[in-house]
């Protein structure tokens, strides 16, 4: 019969490899709660000492955690999720597994939250979950153009409204171009990104340009220095106008000569 292990039987100075065996091997053979009492151990072992730990302890940690991760319900790995999500020396490989867990109620902490996960991590989770997945990436304080560009692309309406007002995350020219042509159809995006210091100008004219009377007055309000902005679109329309009205005028004139 294996014996119970005990905060006392893990010695992260001196990583052992057979240990992992040990904790293994009694959560496999234990219950589903007596596998959930290892892994809370563990993670409070990591979590009570992780500012000391060298990289070969956290690997270690990070190997124990996966294994015990994986044997466990959704319910103890969205603790587990909970608790690491802050932390900026938590196992990678843990933080990403957890990451890409189908279960969103796990996922969510981690890709809202964790340092621990990289702009590649974060384009690829974007390319490839569930709009709840892109909605908390969405959220997080920084985010890179490589990441917006995929959440643009795939993002529904909240996904798309919440990234624009992040005021963290940063867009590249082509997803300044796209989220422009959503907001056509979408006042509150409109709104939104008219709000946003970066928006390159040719992009917030045509906001302008394509936004109603009461929007734009909506977006003067919250920013007076489109003030000179709105009157300059109005001044190119009114040329539009009155350049066509010469065009026609000229060219009846001309088809009235010809009649004649």
């Amino acid at each position: 019969m294996t014996k119970p292990l005990t905060g006392q039987d893990f010695k992260p100075d001196t990583p052992d490899r057979s240990l992992i065996d040990e904790l293994i091997g009694t959560a496999v053979s234990g219950s589903a709660r007596q596998r959930v009492r290892i892994l809370q151990r563990v993670a409070d072992l990591f979590v009570a000492g992780s500012r000391r730990y060298t990289d070969a302890q956290i690997a270690l940690f990070d190997d124990v955690l996966q294994k015990l991760a994986a044997e466990i319900e959704v319910k103890a790995r969205v603790k587990l999720a909970q608790r690491l999500a802050y932390l900026d020396t938590a196992p990678p490989k843990l933080m990403r597994s957890l990451a890409f867990d189908d279960a969103f109620s796990v996922a969510c902490p981690v890709l809202a939250n964790s340092p621990r996960l990289s702009d590649d991590d974060l384009a690829e989770n974007a390319a490839s979950k569930s709009q709840a997945h892109l909605l908390a990436i969405a959220q997080r304080i920084d985010l890179s153009e490589k990441v917006t560009d995929v959440l643009v692309d795939r993002g529904d309406r909240r996904v798309i409204r919440t990234v624009a007002a992040n005021r963290g995350a940063r867009f590249s020219l082509a997803g300044y171009g796209k989220l422009t042509a959503r907001a056509r159809y979408d006042r509150k995006l409109t709104l939104t990104l008219g709000q946003r210091s970066d928006i390159p100008r040719q992009y917030f004219l045509k906001l302008l340009e394509n936004a109603s009377a009461s929007v734009r007055a909506k977006l003067i309000a919250v920013n007076p220095a489109a003030a000179a902005a709105v009157r300059d679109v109005i001044g190119e329309v009114a040329d539009d106008i009155q350049k066509q009205s010469r065009e026609a005028s000229a060219e009846f004139a001309i088809a009235a000569i010809r009649r004649a």
